[in-house]
């Protein structure tokens, strides 16, 4: 498991994560990686957004909370930088509307609306992740694998 810091900005939560804590293969030898990711929305037709200018303003963001934490000389340090945005999730990934959180949390799309994690006609298709029962975040994930896979032992005996 990478060391991980959140913290708050502007432009919601960030999740900094310096994978080569613990596994040094992350970069080359003697150097760095920080993995650092801003939540930027989803694609939505109906409302286009100037992705270019979000990805630029959290960048900034990103630089100007690492900057609080004494990392004032990254910019200059970077030897490699690799960005994804709701476009290349959705080309790449493949979520929903590039949605890389999955289905937000409005009225519709909590408790027992929120889509099932079990396929109403096949029964035997389960589903697991950010967008089904019981919700977004690593924790409710995690419950939601945990749930299916209890859910299926109880089935198989």
């Amino acid at each position: 498991m990478a060391t991980a810091l959140v913290i708050g900005t502007g432009i919601g939560g960030l999740a900094i994560a310096a994978p080569t804590r613990t596994d040094p293969g992350f970069a080359p030898a003697g150097g760095d990686s920080i993995m650092a990711l801003a939540p930027v929305g989803y694609i939505d037709e109906r409302k286009p957004q100037d992705w270019a200018a979000l990805r630029q303003r959290a960048r900034e963001a990103v630089f100007a909370r690492l900057k609080d934490y004494g990392l004032s000389d990254l910019r200059e340090r970077i030897l490699f930088e690799e960005t994804l945005g709701p476009q290349e999730y959705r080309d790449q990934l493949n979520p929903a509307k590039g949605a890389a959180f999955g289905l937000s949390h409005n009225f519709t799309q909590v408790g027992y609306p929120r889509p099932h994690n079990r396929h109403a006609r096949y029964g035997n298709l389960s589903f697991v992740g950010a967008s089904t029962h019981p919700g977004t975040g690593l924790p409710m994930v995690l419950l939601s694998a945990k749930l299916v896979q209890e859910r299926i032992g109880r089935e198989q005996g």
